[in-house]
């Protein structure tokens, strides 16, 4: 189940339609909208392909036409840019993806939005490098690069975000409690990383399979935890939930409190029974601004009447930038990279050479009725960034 709800976090919102100074692209428009509108799109105008598993299974159908409600909302909001949306089925499996970014691309697609899952991404790119630059919603970061870059919400991201901000705070030597998943495995190295890059030690490591197995490195965690030679101010975990609150109980048997370490988490603390799991109370995570996440909630349920998924401003974002990218007549990598970034629905975000996305995020800390925000997200990518 790990790996949806690393899709639900990390398959979230994001990008633009006017540019502000310093190049940044403010992608945020408050512009009335009205039923017919939602569906209208730009009569001509530059061919942008929207892919999402339209027919898919279960969640991924819900998901994909939220998404789609989202593009067409950001499309009326930015007034249509000069951009003709074409929406195809990617099916949620990787040949309909292929055959799906094949007819987009006859029809004259110039870039290609989405798709959703690791599979289809990977079979679109096969199809559209050299022809199209793609901006997908997976999270799986070995799908990036060549001419694929994910407009997503990656745990490398949130770790170096919130190992950054503990290391301005004085936090010099961290532990590491994760789970044996790919998830644990890119926070892993991305805590390898950044403690490099902010003069940071990694005082102990342990990973453990779900279930049982978690209790038994929770007890080795705290061990190192309690050992005054470590001196171990702060501990990582990256789980969330159910999950989260099975390994708070061993480590409170085990002396191991908010009072005595600092705990940090990643997106997955964003859940409600994280916000009562006594471990998580004080903790740290990095994430997008409350009020940010409200905004974007407003203008979708004001529009549709229901509440969207996080992933679906994603999708909002993709076609907002993708209009400010036809404005200034250039889908090119290097447009699409530019180093100044731009301002989403989820704040400051830009794309690296490599196909990953560099996000500014707010420092939040958990309480019992919610996060707070405790440090701001960055204005522009400056120092540090």
């Amino acid at each position: 189940m790990w790996q949806w709800r690393f899709v639900l976090l990390g398959l979230i919102s994001l990008m633009l339609a006017a540019c502000t100074n310093s190049k940044m692209a403010d992608m945020f428009n408050d512009a009335g909208v009205k039923g017919e509108q939602l569906t209208r799109q730009a009569a001509s105008g530059r061919k942008v392909a929207l892919l999402l598993p339209l027919s898919g299974p279960g969640e991924t159908k819900r998901i994909a036409q939220a998404m789609k409600q989202a593009a067409e909302l950001a499309l009326t909001d930015t007034g249509g840019g000069g951009v003709t949306l074409i929406t195809k089925d990617s099916g949620g499996n990787a040949g309909t993806a292929q055959a799906a970014a094949q007819a987009a691309l006859n029809e004259g697609a110039e870039i290609i939005l989405g798709p959703l899952l690791a599979p289809e991404v990977q079979a679109v790119k096969k199809v559209a490098q050299g022809r199209a630059n793609v901006i997908a919603f997976s999270s799986a970061s070995n799908v990036a690069g060549q001419g694929t870059y994910l407009m997503s919400f990656l745990p490398e991201e949130e770790v170096a975000n919130v190992v950054r901000y503990a290391a301005q705070q004085g936090k010099r030597k961290i532990a590491l409690l994760y789970p044996q998943t790919q998830y644990g495995s890119n926070v892993q190295q991305a805590l390898t990383r950044q403690a490099g890059a902010s003069d940071v030690q990694i005082a102990a490591s342990q990973p453990f399979a779900r279930g049982q197995a978690g209790s038994s490195a929770a007890q080795r965690i705290a061990q190192d935890i309690n050992d005054p030679s470590r001196q171990i101010d702060a501990l990582l975990i990256p789980e969330g939930g159910d999950a989260l609150r099975s390994l708070s109980a061993t480590l409170e048997q085990n002396g191991v409190t908010p009072q005595k370490v600092t705990i940090l988490g990643t997106g997955l603390w964003d859940d409600s029974v994280t916000r009562s799991t006594p471990i998580a109370q004080g903790g740290w995570y990095a994430g997008v601004s409350p009020d940010l996440v409200e905004r974007f909630n407003s203008k979708y349920s004001g529009a549709y009447g229901s509440s969207p998924p996080r992933i679906a401003s994603l999708a909002y974002d993709a076609v907002s930038l993708a209009s400010g990218l036809a404005r200034k007549g250039d889908f090119s990598a290097s447009a699409i990279t530019d180093s100044s970034g731009f301002q989403g629905q989820n704040g400051l975000f830009r794309f690296r050479q490599n196909g990953l996305i560099e996000r500014g995020l707010a420092i939040l800390e958990m309480s019992a009725s919610g996060p707070q925000v405790v440090a701001q997200p960055p204005s522009r990518f400056g120092a540090g960034f």
